[in-house]
């Protein structure tokens, strides 16, 4: 048996130093616990808002809702959502609910008749200078103060005025053209309609002579091209995936080689406008200066000047041109070129439209008119039924409820994103029928055929795209230029 002593037998207590470092790490513990437990208690919540009201979907996962599937090939994954659980679905996005709908007759009730309630789209998650005080982002009143003094500069005599600068610029296009075939080259007619989509917007919004048709290294042209190729950026998705950390996200945007993109094409904007007040610019006709007109009251003969500054005030002008330069460009040259792609693979289009146009236009070099392009019909014909089978964009047509509602029996939740997916809507055989075949005749009888919200390449309601007249007037007369001069072939670099 062992004896200590008292010296042998030494005990050790706890400095209160010791104590409170171990009370602060439990608590921290406990409320990390705590926090985790409550935010996976408020996302099963937030999950659950369509089953609690009987509408189905996929199940989201825990951390980014359906993101992931979202990641995959969209068309292919709508498709199969769309065959599983019928017309009238959710999904999540992170947190954020998205109900899709296909029914037509609802979604006209929602984008029509319920415009009130489904007024606003859905709001981006990074939301960028120029971006936010657009038409494209803007809600509520401040939206339609701001539409109701853009709307003049797209309508029918503005265009009148804008089809002499278009014919130029579409002029210019077949020289372009002319070279290549003149060097035995086939001719890549996306890249060429890109060329010509900015240059009229170019000269047509703000008179900018740019060169971007003859030489592809073009600084605006290159700068336009890399947004849109970054817009897919990391950080932008993140946001769409975590939208509670978005001010973190937009943060960090601002040292990416998008946001330098975006800036430096923002800047070229507001320099034009600063020239164009300061008188050092020369006064054209164009859309800058129709804005600048239509805030001074000069459009509409009013003397109030600071009520229709107010209306539209100056970042609502730089933002608004900045985005008619955007979406003028992609959208435009892209269905172009779906157009042509069209006519080479099916030249019975060709000729019938050069029967039509020698008939409008029987002059050999006779100039092509607004009003006379407007007869047309089958280029008409041939054009609805591109844009039908290629939709400028797929799942771009949204909005966002503001209050519980029902429409047709069936409910949708505030704050729910409406999204309708146009790419399926104008390939349901429902609504059209052999949805892949090329078939222009369906528009024999113009537009009115069918159901309205069965086509939706502007997309539907008040809130329809601003500059559907500009972009067809463009196409229409690209499209008479080229076939006026040739005949359009597939070559073997042509996928279907």
């Amino acid at each position: 048996m062992a004896i200590f002593g008292s010296r042998d037998l030494k005990t050790t207590t706890p400095s209160p130093m010791d104590i409170s470092t171990l009370a602060v790490v439990m608590a921290l513990f406990a409320i990390t616990v705590v926090t985790a437990v409550l935010w996976v208690l408020k996302r099963r919540h937030q999950h659950g808002l369509f089953r609690r009201h009987g509408i189905p979907g996929p199940r989201p996962d825990l951390l980014d809702g359906n993101w992931a599937q979202l990641k995959e090939d969209r068309i292919e994954v709508m498709e199969r959502w769309i065959k599983e659980y019928g017309k009238v679905f959710g999904y999540y996005v992170g947190a954020v609910p998205h109900m899709v709908l296909t029914d037509v007759e609802m979604i006209k009730q929602c984008f029509v008749r319920h415009a009130s309630t489904f007024h606003d789209r859905t709001p981006l998650p990074i939301c960028i200078g120029p971006f936010a005080s657009s038409i494209m982002a803007l809600e509520g009143d401040e939206w339609k103060k701001v539409r109701a003094v853009l709307n003049p500069c797209f309508n029918a005599s503005k265009m009148k005025l804008m089809t002499q600068i278009m014919g130029s610029c579409a002029d210019a296009m077949l020289e372009v053209v002319e070279d290549r075939v003149k060097k035995g080259e086939t001719v890549d007619m996306y890249s060429v309609s890109q060329g010509l989509s900015l240059d009229v917007i170019a000269k047509c919004a703000f008179a900018w002579q740019v060169d971007c048709q003859k030489n592809p290294n073009d600084p605006l042209l290159l700068s336009i091209r890399k947004m849109f190729q970054e817009a897919d950026d990391s950080i932008l998705r993140q946001a769409t995936r975590f939208p509670i950390l978005c001010k973190i996200f937009s943060s960090l945007l601002f040292f990416t080689s998008y946001s330098k993109t975006l800036t430096r094409i923002y800047d070229n904007v507001r320099h034009v406008i600063e020239l164009r007040r300061k008188g050092q610019s020369p006064r054209t006709t164009d859309m800058l200066q129709m804005m600048l007109d239509a805030q001074a009251g000069i459009l509409d003969n009013t003397n109030n000047t600071l009520q229709r500054k107010k209306l539209m005030e100056d970042r609502h002008l730089v933002g608004n041109c900045f985005v008619f330069l955007a979406a003028g460009f992609e959208t435009t040259a892209t269905s172009l070129a779906f157009v042509i792609h069209l006519l080479a693979k099916y030249p019975e289009e060709q000729d019938r439209i050069l029967n039509e146009l020698n008939k409008v236009f029987p002059g050999k070099d006779q100039d092509l008119t607004y009003d006379g392009v407007q007869e047309l019909k089958r280029l008409d014909m041939v054009i609805c039924e591109s844009l039908r089978l290629y939709p400028p964009v797929i799942l771009f047509v949204n909005r966002v409820c503001r209050e519980d509602t029902k429409i047709l029996g069936q409910f949708i939740p505030a704050e729910a994103n409406i999204i309708v997916p146009t790419w399926h809507i104008h390939h349901d055989p429902e609504h059209w029928p052999e949805p892949f075949k090329f078939d222009p005749e369906r528009f024999a009888e113009g537009l009115n055929t069918g159901h309205s919200a069965a086509y939706l390449p502007f997309g539907l309601g008040p809130r329809v795209c601003i500059g559907k007249r500009f972009a067809l007037l463009e196409i229409k007369l690209a499209l008479c230029k080229l076939i006026r001069k040739y005949r359009i072939r597939q070559c073997k670099e042509t996928q279907d």
